[in-house]
């Protein structure tokens, strides 16, 4: 995967743990001065990170010293369409369709811009 294939999968990988309704914070982060390109979670909540873990099938490996548990699994495009088709469709925002359009539109459907004149 190169960098905005990794991107697009850290965002369809941050929708199940929304889903699930973390108990504490979380952080992801994309590592890429490692041999390939990792994607990092970070869970305060222990909990959090097994269920996150148990839906990702990720394995536990050797643990870092910081950290209570460490868990690995391989992303391929092939395990990233499975998760995203087990997710519920994303969220739409009412807003997002104004966004769709071209500035041009939105900004006729607004009015015209008039500029600030000063009465001085």
């Amino acid at each position: 995967m190169d960098g905005d294939e990794l991107t697009e999968a850290q965002v369809v990988l941050r929708r199940p743990v929304n889903e699930q309704k973390p108990a504490g914070d979380y952080a992801a982060t994309l590592v890429r001065d490692v041999g390939r390109p990792e994607m990092y979670f970070a869970f305060k909540d222990e909990g959090d990170a097994r269920k996150f873990a148990a839906a990702a099938e990720a394995e536990a490996i050797g643990s870092h010293p910081d950290w209570a548990s460490q868990r690995a699994f391989e992303l391929d495009s092939a395990r990233l369409a499975e998760i995203e088709a087990s997710l519920p469709p994303p969220r739409t925002h009412v807003r997002q369709g104004q966004f769709d359009q071209s500035t041009l539109a939105r900004r006729s459907r607004r009015g015209p811009w008039r500029p600030i004149t000063r009465d001085d």
